[in-house]
């Protein structure tokens, strides 16, 4: 792989500006692009590829699409990256035999896509490549380079869908081309989680983009992958393609994002917990960011705070029912307190250190955490006191380093059959009586921690076997009644006018 080019190399003078109508006959007059991200169930096959193609062909505006992996696919290379790294045995599973099994359902979704051999070859020729490269990539190994192994491995799945995407769009009568995203997504060499270059990608995507939709044609866009200095493709993160959509719609300032899902937007609680719950139709940004970090999966942490930090709208919809409007999310300016979700992990461990009784409580804390950041440890929740502090952590995690390193000047307890439930809204903490009403619909059920750091949240760690109850109780008095309440003050104040006559 050879080394990228220099910025100023590739970068063409396109800036979104350029495009603007500044009064000139001459020039050339583009609006801005809405930025559609289609996830892994809104690309699983043809039927969904269709639809995808019929969505993007019935915009009003110009479009760029990002494209996850179909379902299932990152798992099962994720599978094989392992085998090959963590095992050291690239046979089992059976690398052949998924990869062939994966081949044959892209392969699947073309032939049903596009009728004639004529129309197919380039594709498949493309697919057939691809898995060529993936094959060569298996019986090398990693070499010593378990990161850079993995990251080419895992890409091979977005490499897949935009080919298809495009053969959809075509099929649907909306000109289409693939713009590689190692091409305009640049970022550092952390395989596995790469951190974007900002600068590089604002400069990158207009140039790249907009000299293909000024020639009337969708870019497709592979999400979650990107590419170091070296040129090596590099990955954001698993569910890393939200964040890249929202890369690509910053740099081209964009009026919007949209990631089309399988559910209709973000509930107000699990349906699956809540019968009750309803989709939110607009949420504040950082209420999605702690809603994405608290259980609500249905954007991505990076993308909900790229939302904040470039002001830019992004919307939740369902590519099952394009006609649903969604949940809107936007900057939380001027916008009225209020409850929106209720949100609950059960994924979760939690950490309670105490300093031992003769150890001094300066530094104690200090001491703590930089245990947790040589273990590379992440923390969500944190309640603390001079001497003692709990967290919580991904169950996942191994914590058998940790407690050892932590059990050399404290004592240390861990609970792993907890769950958080988190309250999210608006004006927590400079709204009188908010918290209060959080307060009451928890204090019948046993609390370990509790956590308020935002205006936007309040997080309780419980007993997993209690999470679901508070979970219906808070949604009941902080959501459906106080819907019920607002719904009857118009029927006091029509009442009133009628008896009183107009005002």
């Amino acid at each position: 792989m050879t080394d990228r080019p220099l910025l100023t190399e590739v970068c063409a003078t396109t800036e979104p500006g350029d495009l603007e109508d500044n009064g000139s006959a001459n020039e050339v007059t583009v609006a801005m692009p809405r930025v559609h991200k289609f996830g892994g169930t809104s690309v699983d096959g043809s039927e969904r590829l269709k639809a995808l193609a019929a969505i993007i062909r019935d915009q009003d505006d110009r479009s760029v699409v990002v494209v996850s992996a179909m379902a299932g696919v990152s798992n099962e290379l994720s599978g094989l990256v392992d085998a090959a790294t963590i095992k050291g045995d690239a046979a089992s599973p059976d690398p052949s035999a998924i990869l062939a099994a994966l081949r044959q359902r892209h392969l699947d979704a073309l032939y049903e896509i596009v009728e004639g051999e004529a129309g197919r070859a380039s594709v498949a020729a493309r697919i057939d490549e691809i898995f060529d490269s993936a094959i060569q990539l298996l019986s090398e190994g990693p070499a010593g380079e378990a990161g850079r192994f993995g990251d080419q491995l895992m890409a091979i799945g977005e490499d897949l869908v935009v080919e298809l995407t495009v053969v959809a769009l075509r099929a649907e009568g909306v000109p289409a081309a693939v713009l590689d995203a190692r091409e305009i997504v640049w970022t550092n060499s952390d395989f596995g989680a790469a951190v974007p270059d900002f600068e590089s990608i604002r400069k990158l995507v207009p140039g790249s983009i907009l000299p293909l939709v000024e020639e009337g044609l969708v870019p497709v866009v592979q999400g979650f992958i990107g590419s170091e200095p070296g040129g090596t493709t590099t990955t954001l993160g698993r569910g890393g393609s939200d964040f890249t959509a929202t890369l690509l719609a910053a740099a081209l300032g964009s009026p919007e994002v949209v990631l089309w899902t399988d559910v209709d937007g973000i509930h107000s609680a699990d349906p699956g917990l809540v019968g009750e719950s309803r989709v939110v139709s607009d949420v504040g940004s950082e209420e999605a960011v702690e809603l994405s970090y608290f259980g609500a999966r249905v954007v991505h942490p990076a993308a909900a705070k790229h939302v904040i930090a470039s002001d830019l709208p992004l919307r939740v919809k369902n590519s099952f029912a394009p006609e649903r409007p969604g949940t809107l999310i936007h900057s939380d300016r001027g916008v009225a307190a209020t409850f929106a979700a209720v949100a609950h992990k059960t994924d979760v461990a939690l950490i309670r250190v105490r300093a031992f009784p003769t150890a001094l409580a300066y530094g104690f804390l200090a001491r703590v955490f930089g245990v947790l950041g040589r273990h590379g440890v992440p923390v969500d929740l944190v309640a603390t006191s001079h001497s003692s502090t709990a967290f919580t952590v991904d169950r996942d995690e191994d914590l058998s380093e940790v407690r050892r390193a932590l059990s050399v000047f404290s004592e240390v307890d861990v609970l792993k059959d907890v769950a958080t439930v988190t309250v999210v809204g608006r004006g927590m903490l400079r709204e009188p009586g908010m918290d209060a009403l959080v307060f009451w619909s928890v204090e019948k059920t046993p609390v370990y921690l509790i956590s308020q750091a935002s205006d936007v949240s309040i997080s309780f760690v419980v007993d997993e076997a209690e999470a679901p109850e508070l979970v219906r109780r808070l949604h009941l008095s902080l959501i459906e009644l106080k819907e019920g309440a607002q719904e009857e003050e118009p029927s006091k104040e029509v009442a009133a006018s009628k008896q009183g006559g107009r005002r």
